[in-house]
């Protein structure tokens, strides 16, 4: 399957197009949205500047704009994201509201550009049967995306919601993590105390946009004694800009696709699919994500 083409609809439809400050940002268009990525969020001096005092959160994704045509995809994923707020694992039985905020949501994204690229490989390779009702795929769609695993999560929730409570994510969705705000300079633990030193976001460096970046923190943790150790957090590829029937019909294509590892080539830049399954027998969706072979940072 060409990713590409399913990136390409989902630009010409509810995706956003991924910009870099200080370089290509001069495309911006209101009209079209956009997304501003900041690849240097918080250099060293910036942060001895800001004296640690915590109150200057860290924005990667400096500028989004989505225009009005396209906001009724974002609106829907609000509400999904909204129904997360328990632990991973625990969450609650799922209501008759929350069913049919999943179902309204299938039947916008199932018709996409995007995922009707994903349709057709499903059909080509024999995943669903050609020609059937819009009915059915959804219910491929859910079956897929929704379904808890044996730990009680679905392939959704560990791709677009992430780890609830953390500013670092662990998902795969870039507009989450914008939802997110972004961690402060401080962290206030319990024990100990957490200065970010650095922040920086990677991109593969051969293309003017960011379709795809990592993000890296530095961080300083100095517990109740004065000791202090360094840590790094790394967040793993992120697809910026795409919406997330875009994100879903990547998702969809790479599970379908049956590989732990794809290799994709997207504006010029290649890049690997990883995608995770469980590790029972069901083999179900975990996570997938993009991994570059050596980000170039600001």
């Amino acid at each position: 399957m060409d990713f590409a083409k399913i990136w390409q609809a989902d630009m010409e439809g509810n995706g956003l197009l991924p910009l870099i400050k200080g370089g290509s940002d001069t495309q911006k268009d209101p009209q079209k949205g956009y997304v501003i990525v900041d690849l240097n969020p918080l250099s060293g001096e910036e942060s001895e500047a800001g004296g640690g005092n915590g109150k200057n959160q860290i924005a990667v994704f400096k500028e989004v704009v989505i225009p009005d045509g396209k906001r009724y995809s974002y609106d829907l994923f609000r509400k999904l994201k909204n129904n997360y707020k328990s632990v991973p694992g625990k969450k609650d039985a799922v209501s008759a509201a929350e069913l049919e905020q999943i179902h309204e949501f299938l039947a916008y994204a199932a018709v996409s550009a995007p995922l009707r690229q994903a349709r057709k490989y499903a059909e080509d390779h024999h995943q669903i049967k050609a020609g059937c009702s819009k009915e059915e795929w959804v219910e491929t769609l859910r079956s897929i995306w929704f379904q808890p695993s044996n730990d009680g999560t679905s392939f959704f929730e560990h791709v677009f919601i992430g780890e609830q409570g953390s500013k670092w994510g662990g998902h795969q969705f870039w507009y989450s993590y914008h939802l997110n705000e972004g961690p402060n300079e401080t962290l206030q633990k319990e024990d100990s105390n957490i200065v970010i030193k650095l922040a920086e976001a990677g991109q593969t460096g051969k293309s003017s946009l960011a379709e795809v970046i990592t993000i890296k923190y530095t961080l300083e943790e100095t517990n109740k004694n004065g000791d202090k150790q360094t840590l790094t957090t790394d967040i793993s590829g992120l697809f910026v800009g795409i919406s997330a029937e875009g994100l879903m019909a990547l998702g969809t294509v790479a599970y379908l696709d049956g590989r732990t590892r794809i290799p994709v080539e997207l504006n010029g830049t290649s890049f690997d699919l990883i995608m995770h399954k469980t590790g029972d027998r069901e083999e179900n969706p975990q996570s997938f994500y993009p991994q570059m072979k050596t980000p170039v940072h600001a």
